[in-house]
């Protein structure tokens, strides 16, 4: 919560700040005349260390503040968007890691072969094109398909129509771009590492003398190369339950996602400071509990380090 909380207030000025300065871009001088106002309506008169254990207070309990921005509950808005984030988010993790190991451990096992060939070249040009980028020409080629333009979640119609079956359809016909965009990076990045990994297990000494003992080559491969080649995959956990709420920030932009990226990408342009650090502290949660199963997976496939 400390860092949180002051990774927020560390640039200069603050969300009043800002605020008067957008007023006055948009012709509005009266925004000026009322910033001692504002600030005692934001709590932004008190000094930093009593807003923090304000809030740190309130925190403990469940309460995590007002949004500055949208003038609602924290809780209220990242309940509205996780839901949509997790669920995007979390299917493309799954189905990168899904589809990325096995065609990694085909593309280890038939090492220069053309499968391997075309494999390779897929992930280079997947790991070299950044998902933001694929999803605005998957935008493109959509829209001169079908002449709509899939931005969004939903269309005009369907904004605020109840829940239905054409609901659910035209959901779908708009979020594919997204979550394929994530995916063709994601998988890629796993493959290649899961390739370079089994490729170095494989040529260790004590997979030479499992096969020379006589052992199936699909029992050396699959229980002692594979299991040993995830643990670099396993340990990228600790990192990768955060991407679920920071990842692909610019791709939700660019497709005007309401995900909970573009609320962070918001609350910190603007110093919302309870909305910012909130998600800042979920992220740093994720980190943590990432670690640990991690730490836990790695215990399980490899035997020594529960010793250790």
């Amino acid at each position: 919560t400390v860092v949180g909380f002051g990774i927020m207030e560390l640039p200069p000025g603050d969300y009043v700040d800002n605020f008067i300065l957008q007023q006055e871009a948009q012709g509005d001088r009266s925004a000026r005349d009322q910033e001692d106002e504002l600030r005692a309506r934001f709590g932004l008169d008190r000094p930093i260390y009593i807003r923090f254990a304000s809030w740190l207070s309130d925190f403990v309990q469940g309460d995590f503040g007002d949004s500055f921005v949208q003038r609602r509950p924290v809780r209220t808005v990242l309940a509205e968007r996780l839901p949509l984030t997790l669920a995007v988010s979390m299917g493309a993790f799954i189905l990168s890691w899904g589809i990325g190991i096995p065609l990694g451990i085909y593309s280890a096992t038939h090492q220069y072969s053309r499968g391997d060939h075309f494999l390779t070249t897929v992930a280079f040009v997947g790991l070299g094109l950044p998902d933001f980028l694929l999803a605005l020409a998957l935008l493109v080629f959509a829209w001169m398909l079908s002449g709509e333009v899939l931005t969004g979640l939903f269309s005009a119609e369907y904004v605020t129509a109840p829940w239905s079956l054409a609901k659910v359809l035209d959901l779908l016909q708009h979020v594919w771009i997204g979550v394929l965009a994530v995916i063709a990076t994601g998988t890629a990045w796993v493959m290649r590492v899961m390739r370079g990994n089994l490729l170095n297990v494989l040529g260790s000494n004590y997979i030479l003398a499992a096969r020379a003992k006589g052992i199936p080559e699909h029992v050396v491969i699959w229980k002692h190369g594979v299991r040993n080649a995830l643990h670099p995959l396993v340990m990228a956990l600790g990192t990768t339950l955060a991407w679920l709420i920071n990842g692909f920030t610019i791709t939700s932009v660019v497709l005007d996602l309401p995900t909970i990226q573009t609320v962070y990408l918001n609350a910190t342009m603007q110093q919302d400071v309870f909305l910012g650090g909130t998600i800042l502290i979920l992220i740093g949660v994720l980190v943590l509990i990432g670690t640990l199963l991690a730490d836990i997976l790695l215990a399980w496939l490899d035997p020594r380090i529960r010793f250790e």
